[in-house]
């Protein structure tokens, strides 16, 4: 507990002036499917290859090795997502990520006539089209403090390419996992806990705040030894944001999930993120699996989301 409180006055103290509200945006697209249709819950869930994303922490539980292959459509295919998770077998537990955005046929406008007021006789017309794309690449790495502490560390290096501009972004994340009993977890994950930085080439630049994720998870098995994880995570930011708990500059949104597995080869999941309901499934077959999510729409309008990925572990 005294880590997570470090990381909470980090937050806190760390908050630069000239930080500029939603610039990082790009890093809060999740990668992986099992934690999106759990809710977009994951700091203590270490079943999924791309868990070092929402908590390196958890590589210190050395999961096995393998990658993960995802296609997502948000929004009913207004942004699109491909992602390849891995995790190597190394001595020490590592993953790399590495993330792909990309919102196609962005349509610019301008004037027919850019020297001229607009008018009935001089209209905006569509002079371009473009795509937005984003590269990320995540790094995690993990410790083990004591017999149930474990922190790690993720460095995210990304590229950026908006219609007319693009530049480059650097940060980082750092995730404690607190294994306070065998069925009990507490995860946390200070996200650009130094304030990523976005360059723009063409001088501009932006600064990232810090945000906090905190999840406790816990895992029952109530009815014939069948395995559920059942989490709560809360994710917290201070800039302004407008969230289902709002606390002056702090805001807070709130995710749930669980995942059941009656048989070996098959978890059912399901969960409920901030303000809409979310399901999968994942599927297991010796080496290989497959894995699908679905976030139904939420009340902003921007329609439901789908994920699927294929899994194989060495």
């Amino acid at each position: 507990m005294k880590i997570l409180n470090i990381c909470l006055a980090i937050l806190l103290l760390a908050l630069p002036l000239s930080a500029t509200k939603y610039a990082g945006e790009i890093f809060a697209v999740s990668p992986g499917v099992i934690s999106t249709a759990m809710g977009g819950t994951g700091l203590t869930y270490s079943d999924s290859y791309a868990a070092a994303w929402w908590n390196p922490a958890l590589l210190g539980l050395k999961p096995a090795p393998g990658l993960e292959l995802m296609r997502s459509e948000h929004f009913e295919g207004l942004l699109n997502q491909n992602q390849l998770s891995i995790v190597l077998p190394t001595a020490s537990p590592t993953a790399i990520i590495i993330n792909h955005l990309s919102i196609d046929d962005v349509k610019l406008t301008r004037l027919e006539n850019p020297n001229a007021p607009i008018s009935n006789d001089n209209r905006p017309i569509v002079w371009k089209t473009v795509s937005n794309q984003d590269f990320i690449v995540y790094g995690a790495i993990a410790r083990q403090y004591s017999s149930r502490l474990y922190y790690g560390f993720a460095p995210k290096l990304a590229y950026r390419s908006l219609a007319t501009h693009s530049g480059f972004a650097f940060g980082a994340d750092m995730g404690v996992l607190w294994q306070y009993n065998e069925k009990g977890r507490i995860g946390a994950n200070l996200r650009d806990f130094f304030s990523t930085q976005i360059l723009w080439k063409d001088g501009e630049n932006e600064v990232v705040s810090p945000s906090m994720d905190v999840e406790a998870g816990y895992e029952i098995a109530p009815l014939a030894g069948i395995p559920i994880h059942i989490a709560v995570r809360s994710e917290m930011h201070a800039e302004n944001r407008s969230a289902t708990v709002e606390m002056g500059a702090i805001s807070a949104d709130f995710h749930a999930g669980i995942a059941v597995q009656p048989i070996p080869a098959l978890r059912v999941l399901g969960g409920y993120d901030v303000d809409t309901f979310t399901a999968g499934l994942a599927v297991t077959h010796k080496r290989f699996g497959l894995n699908y999510a679905f976030r139904n729409n939420s009340p902003d309008g921007l329609g439901f989301s789908q994920r699927i990925s294929a899994t194989y572990k060495w």
